[in-house]
């Protein structure tokens, strides 16, 4: 997404339109999620937010090595977990002996010291924020809690664009995790960012998972119209 000027004051509420053109960057080259997560990792201090991911799956990814926080924690210099999954959190660190995972609701004013003492490069919040009823509040109470203690936010959502959405809505379907309350748009996510209070340094559009050999129309569509890919990523700074 391109943040012009007359973007940035859509965004912050000095211009109004009630059809507003957002223009998209027309980079080329797929970048993956977790392939850009890991390496923003890389030797840095990461807070991860929302991390636990559904236990009846956790297993199968650490075996095949697609556990995102497994990843980070491989690529940064030291990685902290926090989830409200109480029975997740003590899952992993029964069954794979995973420390520094905290049970902790961000929205709360009960953050442990250990975590404000530290100072995180990142602040990563992956595929979490389309789960929050209230998604302001949410990034409100991040910025609120960790202003002096991180200098950065990625957050990641799917994209209502998203070539699989486009496709299903030719067949009448919608096709998603039960358990979302949002589909957003790269406007739509800058805009609950800013309403929230922080600072936009950029934003891409890339895939969550990789893609099979057999998908080279799919490839070629993503490369051209990158408003079709998957992902929305957004870093932000308090």
């Amino acid at each position: 997404m391109i943040y012009n000027e007359l973007t940035n004051k859509y965004l912050q509420e000095s211009e109004f339109s009630n059809g507003g053109v957002i223009k998209f960057k027309k980079d080329k080259q797929i970048v993956y999620r977790d392939d850009l997560l890991v390496d923003l990792a890389k030797n840095k201090t990461i807070l991860h937010i929302g991390f636990v991911d559904h236990i009846p799956l956790i297993n199968e990814k650490i075996e095949r090595g697609n556990w995102l926080h497994q990843k980070i924690i491989d690529a940064s210099n030291k990685c902290y977990g926090i989830d409200i999954n109480r029975e997740g959190i003590e899952y992993i660190k029964t069954k794979f002996n995973i420390d520094n995972l905290y049970v902790v609701d961000v929205t709360s004013n009960d953050i442990p010291s250990e975590l404000l003492e530290n100072k995180f490069d990142y602040i990563f919040i992956p595929d979490v924020i389309e789960h929050i009823g209230n998604p302001v509040y949410f990034l409100t109470s991040i910025y609120e809690n960790f202003k002096d203690s991180a200098n950065k936010i990625v957050l990641t959502a799917p994209n209502a664009f998203g070539w699989n959405n486009f496709k299903n809505s030719f067949k009448s379907l919608e096709i998603i995790n039960t358990d979302h309350r949002f589909w957003f748009t790269p406007y739509t996510l800058s805009k609950i960012v800013a309403d929230a209070g922080y600072k936009i340094n950029r934003l891409n559009l890339v895939e969550h998972g990789k893609l099979s050999k057999r998908e080279i129309f799919k490839k070629y569509i993503l490369n051209i119209y990158p408003a079709f890919r998957d992902t929305i990523v957004i870093e932000i700074e308090f």
